[in-house]
Order: C-alpha cells, then structure tokens, then sequence
C-alpha cells in the first residue's frame, strides 16, 4: 500500500478559469468523505484531457492531515514513474465539480511554479506511489501520443515475452512426454525379456505373461522400496517381484517328455511313430 502524499491545502488560490477559489479544513474534509474510489474513481492523467483520454493511475483515498489535503494512488505504470522521476512532470492540478467536494481527476503537468506553494514536487520511489502538489493555471506542452505508443510499446514487449514463454513452456512438457515415453518403453521391454527368461527356465507358464507384465509394469511405477528381511536392504516392488518368481519350481512342461524312472533321461518314441516322421 502506498504512502500518503499532499495534494491541496487549505487557503485561497487562483484556479484555471482565473477565478479565486478558497478551501478551508471542512472543505477538505468534505472530498475525504465523499470519495468512493468504488463508485467514482478520480484517475490521474496528463493535464486536463478528454474523457476518451487514458489513465495513468487511480486515486485509491484522500484524507485530511492538518491543513493538508493528502492521496495516495495505485496501478501508475513503470513509464510514467520514470517521466516523472526524470522531472518531465513535477507539478500536478486537481479538478473538482462545482460543488467543490467531487474529485473528477489528478493531472500532471509541466515544471511550472505551483500556485498552492509549500508542498513538494511530484516523485516517484520504490514500491511508493507519488508526490504532489498543485499548480498555477499555466499547463506545460505534452506529448501525449509518444507517450501513448511508448505504453503500446511495452504491452506488445510483454505479451511477446509470455508468448516465448508460453512456447517455452509448450516445449518443455512436450519434451517430458517423450522422455516419459521412451522410459515405459525401456521399462516394458526390460520386464517382458524377464518374463521371457523365467518361462524359459520352465517357473511360470507363457499364459500368465500378460497378466504378470501388467504387474510388474504397475509396480515399478510407484519407485517405492522396501526390506522384507532384516540386513537384506531395501528393493523396489518390481524386484521382489522377480526376486520371488525366480524362486519358484519348475513347472514340468520341459520333461513332459522324460521318463522319471529313467533318472530324467528322454526316451526313444516307438518305432512305427518315428517311421511316420
């Protein structure tokens, strides 16, 4: 939230049209409490502009400090903070409707000599809003249309930026899918070549190859590790998955050919099947 910042006083001055206008303790007090910033914000612009002109800024609240009428303002962009920190603008008018208690804007103008003197300059500081103070009828000459291309400058410069890196971005996430991809399908190879190998050595039947690679693919993907025998270190679920299938007996299909009371050893098939061969 930023500071408060004087921007009229009590006393008597000349105003734009010429004419004096006077402002006592309860005159400022009156703007203070009328102000609704919700309902009718007063903006901060470059001189006294036309209502399809920009604002600059909003004023966000008034309050009386002593003879001093004091605001605060908000969402003023970087380039006008700089012209105003460089001292383009050090003076500012605010514009009241005839009941002398509406704010209908702030304006910064020229360095011309304030005509309500005793406040300061406007500045700009870090992380505060501005300083004002007003000034004589005198506006100084301003190039509003530079300053309008230079704010189209830098609204093109950043929504180009968040299109980089949007793209960046895009990129980014397209590159983990692949990379994810390429993973499972390092994984799924190496748990199908185990299956394989342990139904090549006869511990677990070919029809149970889809269901157990399923699994195995399941549980590799938590990464979690744990240790079913104490000292015996941790594994992931996966591996004692194979560390458990490997331990399994042979199912029988291998030998379905052999002759158990010949110590295992094939025998020969009758001749007239051999002859039909």
């Amino acid at each position: 939230m930023g500071k408060f910042i004087e921007v009229l006083r009590a006393g008597t001055f000349t105003a734009k049209s010429g004419k004096p206008v006077s402002f006592t303790e309860a005159d400022l007090d009156a703007i203070a409490a009328n102000y609704d910033p919700a309902k009718n914000p007063a903006p901060l612009v470059f001189g006294h502009p036309e209502d399809s002109d920009p604002a600059f800024g909003w004023a966000e609240e008034f309050k009386r400090k002593g003879d001093i009428l004091m605001a605060r303002f908000k969402d003023v962009p970087e380039v006008v903070k700089t012209l105003v920190n460089n001292g383009h603008y050090k003076k500012v008018s605010i514009s009241l409707a005839a009941d002398k208690k509406t704010v209908r804007h702030v304006g910064l103008l020229g360095a011309v000599p304030p005509a309500v003197p005793g406040l300061a300059d406007v500045k700009f500081s870090e992380g505060e809003s501005l300083t004002i103070e007003m000034s004589s009828k005198q506006e100084a000459g301003m190039d509003i249309e530079a300053l309008k291309k230079k704010l189209d400058e830098e609204e093109k410069a950043r929504i180009a930026a968040e299109d980089r890196a949007k793209t960046a971005e895009d990129g980014k996430k397209a590159a983990e899918t692949e990379l994810s991809s390429i993973k499972d399908e390092a994984s799924k190879t190496a748990v199908e070549t185990k299956i394989e190998e342990l139904i090549s050595k006869g511990r677990i039947l070919p029809a149970g190859k889809d269901v157990l690679t399923a699994v195995a693919l399941s549980l590799g993907k938590t990464g979690d590790e744990i240790e079913l025998s104490k000292g015996t270190g941790k594994k992931t679920l996966q591996d004692h998955l194979f560390d458990f299938l490997g331990t399994l007996p042979e199912n029988g299909l291998l030998n379905e050919f052999s002759n158990p009371g010949d110590g295992g050893k094939e025998t020969a098939l009758p001749e007239d099947l051999t002859s039909k061969v």
